[in-house]
């Protein structure tokens, strides 16, 4: 198969390029078949020397973990993943990469509708895009979700300074912006010096609450999972914490220790970006997070304890060993606890900003559609939630969810 044959099936866009070599660049999208799979078109090669070298690239904008997450994926039938690319003759300058995403709304706040259509891999371009090509590359991704009747692009966690929206949903832009609910504060870690100098930062109050849930919390011991001989122990433990969280009650199970997870993980550790923790007490695996490091940058992915130890502040307990291995070893630059506020987020970062997910929706009356019934559904919910906050009965659902109060047992 050629390189042109690849390049299939649309049309490619070109426009003079203002980088330094002054080549001309060419906007397309570009098939992930079966070659991109098996490591033999030049597109695999190009896709992954462009990861590497971008120095803001995301572990899940990598081949090799986005092939391994497309292994298991829904909906590729009905919306092939693809790349679209900006490149010279002699290189790739950026590249979006489009993977399959099915939605439905949550049937408790009305009706439920299925949508279609893909998700941003790593939430980011990689590499650059030239400026004298922007229109072209946004018209480009605007014509794929037409031909395709995606019904949306989804970045799933996007800073709100982020120039990203300005180019994919800015006002000269055929897509239209959506977002299902306000930005939220992003907590992260800029990681000092050391470990002494980051619990500086506490005041003397609070250093003492957190020696005394440590205390209180009594002897544990905190496992690092980076190898790939850790993962089968490691997934089967946190799989059976995950079944007793808080967490699958309100999110369904979050670590289900299949064949899918297996493949990803694995590949995480073959590029060496899989950094997980597993705290233990008594002989007993109580808490896990599953976390990345790549690029300098720990990513805090997924975390849940066993609600039977709930009293014990396993959460915070698991945080403060996980920053301090993180700076005994192979230190990051930044602790980034992803989207989403939480007070023990708060307690923890020295730096925050906001972000939050984005819809872009193509032109046409569909959209507009889309558009209205999701903001049905949310002021549905948001109705729904405010009568419970109003009501007192929020919180004290939560208090009853975190506990295990009221939950069905096998």
């Amino acid at each position: 198969m050629t390189t042109d044959q690849l390049m299939a099936p649309d049309a490619p866009r070109q426009a003079a390029s203002n980088v330094s070599d002054h080549e001309s660049m060419t906007v397309r999208v570009v098939p992930i078949d079966e070659s991109v799979f098996a490591h033999v078109s030049p597109v695999y090669w190009q896709w992954r020397e462009l990861c590497e070298r971008d120095p803001q690239s995301r572990v899940t904008q990598h081949p090799d973990f986005v092939l391994a997450e497309l292994q298991y994926a829904s909906g590729l039938d009905r919306h092939p993943p693809v790349l679209v690319t900006c490149q010279s003759e002699s290189s790739l300058s950026a590249t979006a990469v489009l993977v399959p995403k099915s939605t439905a709304g949550e049937k408790r706040f009305g009706p439920a509708w299925s949508l279609n259509g893909y998700r941003l891999a790593g939430n980011r371009v990689a590499g650059r895009i030239p400026s004298a090509v922007e229109s072209d590359f946004v018209s480009t991704i605007s014509d794929h979700l037409s031909q395709t009747r995606a019904d949306f692009l989804l970045v799933e966690d996007v800073e709100t300074s982020d120039r990203l929206l300005d180019l994919l949903g800015g006002p000269h832009s055929p897509l239209t912006t959506y977002r299902p609910a306000a930005a939220q504060k992003r907590h992260r870690i800029v990681m000092p010096a050391t470990f002494d100098e980051y619990m500086s930062k506490f005041t003397s109050r609070t250093r003492s609450t957190l020696r005394r849930k440590l205390r209180k919390f009594g002897d544990c011991q905190l496992e690092r999972i980076t190898e790939l001989d850790q993962l089968p122990d490691f997934l089967s433990a946190a799989h059976e914490i995950s079944r007793n969280s808080w967490q699958s009650d309100l999110l369904g199970l979050r670590i289900h220790d299949d064949e899918r997870e297996i493949e990803c993980f694995t590949r995480l550790v073959g590029l060496q970006a899989l950094r997980a923790y597993l705290l233990w007490h008594d002989g007993n695996p109580v808490s896990f997070c599953i976390g990345t490091q790549f690029n300098g940058v720990f990513d805090y992915e997924e975390v849940a304890y066993d609600r039977q130890y709930a009293k014990s502040s396993p959460g915070q307990v698991l945080v403060l060993k996980m920053i301090e291995d993180l700076f005994a070893s192979n230190t990051p630059q930044v602790f980034d606890f992803g989207g989403g506020d939480a007070e023990y987020k708060r307690q923890f970062s020295n730096s925050e900003s906001e972000s939050g997910s984005v819809w872009l929706l193509r032109p046409g009356v569909r959209s507009k559609v889309i558009r209205s019934y999701l903001d049905g559904r949310r002021m549905l919910g948001q109705a729904a939630r405010t009568a419970l906050q109003r009501s007192g009965l929020k919180d004290h659902i939560r208090r009853l969810t975190r506990r295990g109060v009221g939950r069905k047992t096998d």
